[in-house]
This record gives C-alpha cells, structure tokens and sequence, in this order.
C-alpha cells in the first residue's frame, strides 16, 4: 500500500495567510492610475499649446499602455497564488502563477526603459544642447534599450524549452545566480542614467538668472529622475530574493512591485515638465509662483504685434534661425516675436515652435541687452 504524503506543517505561525498579492495589486493600480492621469494631463496640454503631438508624447502613451497590460498579466498571476508560499500552493497554481509573473516581465521591463527615450527627447528639445552632446544622450540610451532587450532574451532564454520555467515541461535551467547579476547590471545602469537625466537640467537651469524658488520648481520638474533612480535602487535590494526558488511565487512579488512602481516613477517625471498648459488654464499664468527679479520687458513693435517672447532652446519663427557657435550659453535666450498682444516672456513652455513649462509676465523680465550680455558657455 502506497503511503499517503505526509500533511503540510507550518514553518511558524501564520505562514499559510501570509499573502502578498494584495497589496501588489492595490499599490501598482493605484500608481498606475496616477500615470494615467499625469499622461493624460500631457496629452491636453500638448492639444490646448500646439494642437499636435509629437514622438515622445506618442513614447508615453505607449509606455502607459505598457504599464496597464504588466498590472493586468500580475492580476492575473496574483488570482492563480502570486504573493503566497509555493508550499501552501496546487501544482497548477504554481505553474500559472509563475507563467503568468513572466510573461508580465515583457511590459513590465518594456515599460521603464522607453519612457527615458521621452525624457531624452524633451531634454533635447528644451535644453538644446551640442550636438555632440546629443550623440552622446542617445548613445547612452541605445545601450540601455539594448541592455533591457538583453533581460528580455534571458528572461526566456535561461530555460530549455522555456516552458521548464514555469513546471509545464522538463527542461534545464542556467544557474538563476546570471539572472539576477544581469538584472543588478542593468538596475545600476539604470540608476546612472536616471541621475544622469536628472542632473543635466539641474546644472543648466541653476545657471540661468531667475529667481531661486522658479529655479527650483523647474528643476525639481525635469529632475524627477532623482526619484525613480532611488526606487531603481532599492528594486535591486529585492532582486537576491529571485534567488530563492523554493519559494519563488512568493519571493518574486517584491520585484513585480518595484519594476511597477519604477516605471510609473521615470512616466510621471517625463510628464511634468510639460503640464504648465493645463495648470495655467487651471489656476492662471501666475500658478508656479511670484515673479523672477532681474528681468524687465524690452517690448518692440513689429508690424502691430507686440514682441518679443524670450524663450530657452527656441529660434525666430520667420525661419533665421542662428547659427550655433562652439558652444551655446546656459542662460542664453533666443527671441521670437510673440502672436497676439500680451508681450510675455516664455521660459520652458509648450509653443508650437518650441517646448517649455513656465511662463513670466513682461514687467519681470530683464532688458534683453542685459540677458545677451550675460552669456556662459557650456553644452
């Protein structure tokens, strides 16, 4: 006569109510709730200041929708045990529980790699910095687009046939030790250009003569990266629990909450900076606060419109555009004559012929003579 297993024992007490699921499906909703939003917010201003989108508004609807099928696919997983001990788990539960944990990891990664191709575009767009630094901007994130791709292959490829992952055939396995010193390798990876995203604006918009809380404001804007690099880090802290694979379902739902939380992270920072249209319409152009010293209004008639709108990283509409020297200055504005009669001063607002996010009353400008003589060299 066959013996009969022997009866599940609890290591402690509580260890069959011990659930993570819930939480993960509450925490990822709700933060990929307020991405919606802040996309959305996005969208409208780019709508109500342009009238059109432009690629990276197209990267972060992508990248939304990215992050609704990774909560969708971790649901999914959570309703088959994902959260709970294996040892408290059916054998079917388990396999669908990881099936369902890995095939989300396709979005889930996908989702906080792009969103840093739209923070790349706006920073060249509004910053308007050397060329060479350009190449260099998008040289770092071909590498890292590359590197999240690599993640992707092994995070199929480390089974023959794949399907051994997940319990649905017999297979063989690499060491699960390579999984995870890949993904610490692209998590400090991702950090760098987190921080790296971050820093450059700061160092350029601290170099501009405005007031110190408007400096602020706008860095702390573009240089949301600080934020998503420390979630990237403490998402590494998580990934030695991956190791664990008697315990997977389990140990594997600190990841899955991480890699939500920094997708939506890096989504939200590239959509700041460009939501000054809708809090203008919202709450009037005063919204980010008083007005910058130092600056005055140099209006000047040009054929019944009043001029000129200063802008950072814009060129003249009438198509002479300047040239671009050895190096173009930090605080350096280029004038463009403004439409309409209000005269104002446009510093990193969406326009149809540049992007930007605050806007300055005439009579808190500086005399243009005064900005002009003023210029710094930098990228």
């Amino acid at each position: 006569m066959a013996s009969e297993p022997a009866p599940f024992v609890e290591p402690y007490p509580g260890f069959s109510e011990e659930n993570k699921g819930p939480l993960i499906l509450t925490v990822t909703s709700v933060l990929t709730s307020v991405a919606f939003v802040f996309v959305t917010g996005r969208i409208y201003s780019r709508i109500i200041s342009v009238g059109k989108l432009a690629a990276d508004d197209y990267i972060v609807i992508l990248c939304i929708l990215l992050c609704i099928c990774y909560v969708a696919l971790a649901a999914v997983a959570i309703s088959y045990g994902g959260g709970r001990h294996v040892a408290t788990l059916e054998p079917y539960q388990v396999m669908n529980a990881v099936y369902y944990t890995v095939v989300s990891f396709v979005p889930g990664v996908t989702s906080f790699i792009i969103p840093k191709f739209a923070g790349v575009i706006l920073l060249a767009r509004l910053l308007n910095p050397r060329r060479v630094h350009v190449y260099i901007m998008w040289a770092i994130s071909i590498v890292y687009l590359l590197l999240g791709a690599g993640m992707l292959a092994i995070n199929f490829g480390q089974c023959t046939p794949a399907a051994a992952q997940w319990g649905a055939v017999e297979g063989t396995c690499w060491d699960r030790q390579i999984t995870v010193d890949y993904a610490l390798a692209l998590g400090v990876y991702s950090v760098l250009f987190d921080l790296y995203l971050a820093i450059y604006p700061t160092i350029v918009l601290w170099q501009l003569q405005m007031n110190w809380k408007k400096k602020l404001a706008l860095s702390s804007s573009l240089g949301f990266g600080y934020c998503a690099g420390a979630v990237t880090i403490y998402k590494c802290t998580t990934l030695p629990g991956l190791l664990h694979l008697q315990d997977f379902t389990y140990a594997v739902d600190d990841v899955v909450l991480w890699t939500n939380i920094e997708a939506n992270c890096v989504l939200i920072g590239t959509c700041i900076p460009t939501l000054f249209p809708l809090v203008k319409k919202l709450f009037g152009s005063t919204a980010l606060g008083g007005s910058t010293p130092g600056y005055s209004s140099s209006r000047k008639k040009t054929g019944g419109q009043d001029g000129p709108v200063v802008t950072i990283g814009s060129y003249p509409t009438n198509g002479n555009k300047k040239r671009r020297g050895k190096s173009r200055s930090l605080s350096q504005f280029d004038t463009v004559v403004g439409e309409g009669d209000d005269g104002k001063y446009i510093i990193l607002e969406e326009r149809s012929f540049h992007a930007s996010t605050a806007e300055l009353r005439p009579e808190d400008a500086s005399e243009m003579e005064r900005v002009k003589a003023t210029k710094q060299s930098g990228w």
